[in-house]
């Protein structure tokens, strides 16, 4: 699947022609191409999703959205990660991951931070995640446009 070469052919907004050269994967906002890349990438969410109990989620394409208590999540992610590079050689967008803390307990950023390092620190098999602590937060975050949080923040995104 992502190993093919081919040459993306297109006009520019002049009319110029254009030729990239692609070594794989394929072209963005290609409805089929989303479909083709859901449709193979699935199997590979159910096989690893099976394997961690704790977890629920939901999965399209390269977009993974993981509810668990944190280690199990992380532990998911990890193996996520390992599974698509080696299976198919896509390489999981670390930095690009958030994690929203809900609850009470855990009632400021920086609290929640520390708990995500240490949470990393505690398992060497969760090394690969090291840089994904981009997005976390206790009161919400923007997934993929939808609003994920209380509801004070839900009602501030909405409102914005």
């Amino acid at each position: 699947m992502q190993g093919t070469t081919s040459t993306l052919h297109f006009s520019n907004y002049q009319g110029q022609a254009h030729k990239i050269a692609c070594s794989k994967g394929g072209q963005q906002d290609d409805a089929f191409e989303t479909v083709r890349f859901a449709v193979t990438t699935f199997p590979l969410f159910v096989r690893v999703f099976v394997r961690h109990a704790d977890c629920t989620g939901a999965t399209i394409c390269d977009d993974v959205f993981i509810v668990a208590p944190l280690a199990e999540g992380l532990a998911l992610a990890a193996e996520l990660k390992q599974v698509l590079k080696q299976d198919l050689d896509v390489n999981l967008d670390v930095p690009k991951f958030n994690c929203f803390f809900q609850g009470d307990e855990i009632n400021h950023d920086e609290r929640a931070r520390v708990l995500f390092q240490n949470a990393l620190h505690a398992n060497p098999q969760l090394a690969c995640l090291s840089g994904m602590d981009a997005g976390i937060s206790t009161t919400g975050l923007n997934v993929a446009g939808v609003p994920i949080g209380n509801d004070e923040w839900v009602q501030q995104f909405v409102q914005a």
